[in-house]
């Protein structure tokens, strides 16, 4: 394999072209998703690169910035390849999980498998769910979970989830040391660790527009295929998950909320702040955004372009060689080219089981941080994903997104691949078989998927594990 499929490839970006070559149709859409005027945008782009501070004057009556949280601005997390990319590892967060002697959740013993029969899910289940504290079952009966008062001594958030983000700041300068307490062994209980990479904004329209029935079209189809077999994401009230490394969140506009709230600790409409877990009962003041301000983010946002391939006349054969392997070993079983309307997004947006070497919580909260109206669970939803499912994620603009993974473990695109596991592990298999010129060659298709061309500041990212 190429040192610059390992590392980085300095002379791929030049021209966008349209290239008919590559069989990913690369035609430019038409994207009338963003009607708002320059002036909302322009705002919203303001607020997104905008650094927080506690009693901020762009505050509307809220406490600014915090008490905690993982970053000052949007654009902390997302600058990678231009404003709205993804994330250095630095950026990741932090989520501690809490884990019983027999690593349990909680301290209370839980199993359960699922699986799809037609068109029935049939779920085999023992114990009591490590929902945590107060989560109610389908029937509406309390599951509290054994040694509540234990898990709340550690974190008041584990009285909701077992795994709960440890913000890395607070604007309470002894908020350092309690956090430093937090991770190791409490007694029977013990906490660790996991971490989130910032995922890329670029052409994140296209799929808040996606109508639900292309996804659902994606899961039927994917059901076919007996060893990558996908399955839709759910929200707590059935409806498809859309963003999120687990496929967690379902619009555009509640992710936004989401991230204002529990990443720089806003209080937003709808969705209140993060708190501080030393506080727990003290709340903002008042709000940090109003509905104008968070339109205009949302709107920045859903105007930040779709990401292009980037080539040169001399790497179009190569290019071209590459595509064609990507899709011999298997990669596009899940990294499906085309979505429904969507060219070039390389996924198909579904949960797949991605086996043991990538096994990591499943679903987790930002304490405090949650919507104003919590959705009532649906009966008939499908489970949230398992610490074992990861949404595919796409592929366009791959080389200017890296690290790479859910916790940004992989620093070339090479590591990836080869830490694909479960569904993902025979495309791994036939990747490590190709010979030298092969992976070079798809190294070529691969390093072509890069941020849009009209992303700005800051620079563009142009190795694929070089870090700042």
């Amino acid at each position: 394999m190429s040192q610059a499929f390992a590392t980085s490839v300095p002379g791929i970006v030049g021209p966008v072209l349209m290239m008919l070559v590559v069989p990913v149709h690369l035609q430019a859409q038409e994207d009338d998703s963003s009607p708002a005027a320059p002036g909302v945008i322009e705002l919203g782009r303001d607020l997104f690169t905008h650094r927080w501070m506690p009693g901020d004057p762009k505050s509307r009556g809220g406490d600014g910035l915090g008490p905690v949280f993982n970053a000052q601005s949007c654009l902390d997390c997302h600058d990678r390849g231009g404003i709205g990319g993804a994330g250095h590892s630095a950026r990741n967060i932090d989520i501690a999980s809490a884990t019983g002697q027999d690593g349990s959740a909680g301290t209370g013993f839980f199993y359960a498998f699922s699986m799809n029969m037609g068109p029935n899910r049939f779920e085999y289940r023992i114990g009591t769910p490590p929902a945590a504290a107060v989560a109610t079952n389908r029937r509406g009966a309390a599951a509290p979970p054994a040694n509540l008062a234990a898990l709340e001594a550690i974190h008041p958030g584990f009285r909701e989830s077992p795994s709960v983000v440890l913000h890395r700041f607070g604007t309470d300068p002894a908020y350092g040391n309690w956090r430093a307490e937090v991770p190791g062994r409490h007694g029977s209980v013990s906490v660790r660790i996991t971490q989130r990479n910032p995922t890329a904004l670029f052409g994140v329209a296209l799929i808040d527009d996606l109508p639900d029935e292309v996804l659902e079209d994606a899961a039927r189809r994917s059901r076919r295929a007996k060893a990558t077999r996908g399955r839709l994401a759910r929200t707590a009230d059935g409806r498809i998950g859309r963003f999120g490394w687990k496929g967690q969140t379902a619009t555009l506009d509640e992710f936004v909320r989401s991230a204002a709230a529990g990443e720089l600790g806003l209080e937003v409409p709808g969705h209140h702040q993060a708190l501080d877990p030393r506080l727990p009962g003290i709340g903002a003041p008042g709000p940090d955004l109003n509905q104008g301000d968070l339109d205009a983010l949302l709107a920045f946002v859903r105007s930040l372009p779709r990401p292009t391939i980037t080539v040169d006349d001399e790497l179009a054969t190569r290019i071209e060689a590459g595509a064609s392997t990507f899709r011999s070993i298997g990669c596009a079983s899940c990294h499906v080219p085309d979505l429904g309307p969507i060219e070039g997004i390389y996924s198909d947006l579904l949960l797949h089981d991605m086996g043991p070497r990538l096994v990591d919580t499943g679903s987790y909260i930002a304490f405090g941080a949650r919507p104003a109206a919590a959705p009532a669970a649906a009966l008939d939803a499908d489970a949230p994903a398992t610490d074992h499912e990861w949404r595919t994620p796409p592929l366009w603009g791959l080389a200017d997104s890296g690290p790479y993974l859910h916790d940004g473990r992989a620093q070339t695109i090479s590591e990836a691949i080869l830490l694909h596991d479960g569904q993902g592990a025979a495309a791994a298999r036939r990747f490590a078989q190709l010979s030298s010129p092969r992976k070079e060659q798809l190294g070529a298709f691969l390093l072509s998927l890069t941020a849009p061309a009209e992303a700005d500041d800051p620079p563009r990212l142009l190795g694929i594990g070089a870090d700042e």
